[in-house]
C-alpha cells in the first residue's frame, strides 16, 4: 500500500509538473515579444530624434531659401521696373518718331520743290534718283552728298537733315530698347522659374519631414499600445498563473491532507488489539522453550514466551502495529517494540538484524528482522536455557504490566509452527 500511495503521489506531482511549464512558456514568449517591442520603441525614438534633427536642418535651409527668395523677388521686381521703364521709353521714342514722320510728311511739297531744284542744277539726273526713284529720303540724302544744294534751299535742307538724323537715332534706340526688354523678359522668366523651384523645394522638404515624423510618431504610438497590451496580458496571465498555482497548491494541500488522513486511517490497526485474541500467529517459526510464568532460573518467573528458531529465521510483526523502538538495547540484543494500540506493547528481542524502523507502521505478517546464526544472548532468561539455536523472546505488556500472551495466539497454548 505504501508503494501505491507513493505511486499516486508521484503521478500527482507529474501532472502538476506537466501543467505548469506551458503557462510559464507562454509568459516567456510574451516577455520576449515585449522586449522586442520595447527595443523597437527605443529605435523609433532614435528615428524621431534623427528626423527632428533633419527638420531642424531643413528649417535652417528654409531660412537660406527664404533669403534667396527675397533676393530673387527683388531682382524680379527690378527687372519688371526696368522692363516697364524701357517700355515707357520705347513708347516715347515711338511717339517722337511718329511726330518727325508726320512733320516730314507735312513738308512733302517743300521736299518735292527742293528735289526739283536739285534736278535742275544737274543736267543729268542725280544717281540716287536713278538708282532709287521710290525712296525720296534716300534720294535727298544722295543729293546732299553731292553738295549741290542751292543757298536758298540750304536752311530747309539742314532742318530736314537734322530730322532725318534724329529719326535714325530714334530707330536705333527703339531697336536697342526692344532688345533690352527681350533680355529683361528672358531673365525675368528664368528668375520666376527659379523662384517657383525654390518655393516647391521649401514646401516639399517641410512636408516630407513632417510626414516622416508623423509616421514615426504613429508607429511609436502603435508600439506603445502594443507594449501596454502585452504588459496587461502578461499581468493577467501572471495573475491567472498565480491563481492557478494557488488553486493547485490548495488542491495539493487538500490532497496531501486527505493522503495523510487516509494514511493515518490506513496505519491504524484493523482491529482493536483486545479483539485479536486467538487470531495472532507467532512472529517466528520454531519451538517454544518457555512460556509466561515459567521459572526463569533466577528465582523469578518468565515474563514472556521463548521460542528457539532456525538460523536466520524470518521474524514478522504478529499484529498491526507501529514501531516505537528498533535497535540494540543493553543486554537484550536487537530489540523491536511494537505498539498495537489500546495501551498494549509487544516486545521482540534476541534478533540478529532488524529491518523495521522506528515510527514505521507494520501490518501483521510484515518483516521485522531476522534471527542470527548462533545462540542468542538474552540474559533475562538466565542460564536455564542451554540451546545452540537462536532464541526469540516475546513479551506482551498492558501499559507497564507484563501479561500472558497465550490467549492471543492461534490455538491458545499451541507451540509455534515449524
Amino acid at each position: 500500500m505504501l508503494l501505491t500511495r507513493c505511486s499516486s503521489l508521484a503521478l500527482l506531482l507529474a501532472v502538476l509538473t506537466l501543467a505548469g511549464p506551458p503557462a510559464r512558456a507562454g509568459n516567456a514568449d510574451r516577455s520576449q515579444e515585449l522586449s522586442t517591442v520595447e527595443q523597437e520603441l527605443q529605435s523609433s525614438q532614435s528615428a524621431q530624434d534623427r528626423i527632428s534633427a533633419d527638420l531642424a536642418a531643413t528649417r535652417n535651409e528654409q531660412d537660406d531659401i527664404a533669403a534667396r527668395l527675397v533676393d530673387l523677388s527683388q531682382k524680379i521686381q527690378s527687372a519688371e521696373a526696368a522692363i516697364s521703364g524701357s517700355e515707357g521709353k520705347l513708347a516715347k521714342l515711338g511717339k517722337e518718331k511718329v511726330t518727325i514722320l508726320a512733320r516730314l510728311a507735312e513738308k512733302q511739297d517743300v521736299i518735292s520743290e527742293l528735289l526739283a531744284g536739285l534736278q535742275r542744277l544737274e543736267q543729268d539726273p542725280p544717281p540716287a534718283l536713278v538708282v532709287e526713284p521710290s525712296d525720296v529720303l534716300a534720294a535727298l540724302r544722295g543729293a546732299m552728298m553731292f553738295g549741290v544744294i542751292v543757298p536758298e534751299l540750304r536752311d530747309e535742307a539742314d532742318r530736314l537733315a537734322a530730322d532725318l538724323a534724329r529719326l535714325d537715332r530714334l530707330s536705333a534706340g527703339i531697336q536697342a530698347n526692344r532688345k533690352a526688354i527681350a533680355a529683361d523678359i528672358a531673365r525675368l522668366a528664368a528668375a520666376r522659374t527659379e523662384l517657383a523651384r525654390l518655393i516647391d523645394r521649401k514646401k516639399a522638404t517641410l512636408v516630407e519631414g513632417n510626414a516622416r515624423l508623423g509616421q514615426e510618431r504613429q508607429r511609436a504610438a502603435d508600439l506603445a499600445a502594443r507594449a501596454q497590451s502585452l504588459k496587461q496580458l502578461m499581468a493577467a496571465l501572471t495573475a491567472e498563473r498565480q491563481r492557478t498555482e494557488a488553486e493547485q497548491a490548495k488542491q495539493t494541500a487538500l490532497a496531501e491532507t486527505e493522503r495523510h488522513r487516509r494514511e493515518a486511517l490506513a496505519q491504524q490497526p484493523r482491529l482493536a488489539f483486545s479483539d485479536t485474541r486467538g487470531r495472532l500467529a507467532y512472529p517466528a517459526q520454531g519451538q517454544i522453550l518457555k512460556r509466561f510464568g515459567d521459572d526463569d532460573g533466577l528465582g523469578g518467573t518468565v515474563q514472556g514466551t521463548v521460542i528457539a528458531t532456525r538460523q536466520e529465521a524470518q521474524v514478522t510483526a504478529p499484529s498491526d502495529a507501529r514501531v516505537e523502538f528498533a535497535g540494540p538495547f543493553r543486554s537484550y540484543g536487537q530489540v523491536v517494540i511494537l505498539n498495537p494500540g489500546g495501551g498494549y506493547r509487544i516486545l521482540l528481542a534476541g534478533m540478529g538484524t532488524i529491518t523495521a524502523g522506528t515510527g514505521e507502521f507494520l501490518r501483521a505478517g510484515e518483516p521485522v528482522g531476522q534471527m542470527g546464526n548462533g545462540p542468542s544472548s538474552v540474559t533475562l532468561l538466565g542460564d536455564l536455557i542451554q540451546d545452540s539455536r537462536p532464541v526469540l523472546y516475546i513479551e506482551f505488556r498492558n501499559n507497564t504490566e507484563a501479561i500472558d500472551s497465550a490467549p492471543w495466539w492461534i490455538g491458545g497454548t499451541k507451540e509455534a509452527r515449524g
